[in-house]
This record gives structure tokens, C-alpha cells and sequence, in this order.
């Protein structure tokens, strides 16, 4: 699966999360991406901004999810320049949406660089790096596919997943965008899940 490629697969989950506590618990409700991003809160991961990040601590605003890498040369920059767009074209309902942005290629993206990257983009976009089990989990909870592709003069890219993840207030996925969807997709997408 490379870079732009939607996934050929259907998202395989769970059928549906389990609940433990008394018969007055209410179950989250589920869709066909809730089983997604789970069992990783206590996951760190170091920011754009040079801070130890929990998982959990994300919780509390909508946010749009995509794992890339900054030496990308169009898939990533352009998602995150749309995503950033549609957040302008929205207006004061996407005040509290935050873009979230892992990295497949913590080798070249260390906290500077992607600060350094990122700082055209606005304060919306943070960068996160980690250590590589802690990537790893990260990718397998959303089911992200990234490998390493040589190139010439012992150079490489990054072929991975190109899926961006919309989480709510909770950090339950809502829903997701595939890399090229039309503008009127990305807002009215982005527009559920902050009107949620």
C-alpha cells in the first residue's frame, strides 16, 4: 500500500466493545471505526513542541489524525494543508479542532524538525515522534501499514497508510477521510464530527 493509496481493505474490527460495570452502565455507542486507537492510552509520545505527550491526555478535542513523515513530497503536506483549510472555511465551530500528525519516520522526524515543519501550518498542527515501540502499537491500533522503500544514493521513503482519522471529545474515531477526497467531503466530514 503506498502513500495516496486508500486502503483495498475494509477496516476488519471487533464486533463492537465490551462492557464491564453494573446494568446502569450505558455502552459507548459503537460504529464500524470505534474499535480503532484502543488499549493505547497510557502510550508517550514526545511533541513538536518538546513535550512527553500521554495518549489519553489528547482526549477533550475533536481531532483530525494522520500518521506521514515530513520528507513526503506531496501526499502529506497536501492532506495537512487541507485539513488546515477546512478548518479556516469552518470557522468559529472548529476553534477546538486540533490536527494531529505522527510521524512513520521517527529516524528524520525528531521533535525540531517537525517544528520547524510544522510552523507554517498553525497552531492547530502538532507533530508527534516516540520511541519505535511506542509508534508500532500506535499504527497497529489503527491499523496504519508503513515500510521503508530504498531509493538511489542510500537515500529512502516512506510507503504507508494515507487515511486520516476523525476523533471526537472522547478520542472514540467517528469517522475517517481518504487522501483525495473533494473539499466539500473534508468539511462536511470535519463538520459532523465538531457539531457532534
Amino acid at each position: 500500500m503506498t502513500c495516496g493509496e486508500w486502503p483495498s481493505r475494509r477496516l476488519v474490527l471487533a464486533g463492537g466493545l465490551a462492557t464491564l460495570g453494573t446494568a446502569a452502565c450505558t455502552p459507548a455507542p459503537t460504529n464500524e471505526f470505534s474499535g480503532l486507537g484502543r488499549g493505547i492510552d497510557n502510550l508517550v509520545l514526545n511533541s513538536s513542541s518538546g513535550e512527553d505527550v500521554r495518549w489519553r491526555s489528547l482526549n477533550g478535542a475533536p481531532r483530525a489524525l494522520f500518521f506521514g513523515f515530513t520528507n513526503c513530497p506531496v501526499i502529506c503536506p497536501v492532506t495537512i494543508y487541507e485539513l488546515t483549510a477546512a478548518a479556516e472555511r469552518l470557522g468559529a465551530v472548529a476553534e477546538d479542532l486540533r490536527i494531529d500528525f505522527v510521524t512513520v519516520d521517527p529516524e528524520r522526524d525528531t521533535p525540531e524538525r517537525m517544528r520547524e515543519y510544522f510552523s507554517g501550518f498553525g497552531p492547530k498542527v502538532t507533530g508527534f515522534t516516540g520511541a519505535e515501540d511506542a509508534l508500532g502499537r500506535l499504527r497497529t491500533a489503527f491499523e496504519i501499514t508503513a515500510r521503508r522503500v530504498p531509493l538511489e544514493h542510500g537515500d529512502y521513503t516512506m510507503d504507508h497508510t494515507a487515511t486520516v482519522f476523525l476523533r471526537n471529545r472522547a478520542g472514540r474515531v467517528e469517522d475517517v477521510i481518504a487522501y483525495g477526497s473533494e473539499q466539500d467531503v473534508i468539511d462536511a466530514r470535519l463538520n459532523t464530527l465538531l457539531n457532534a
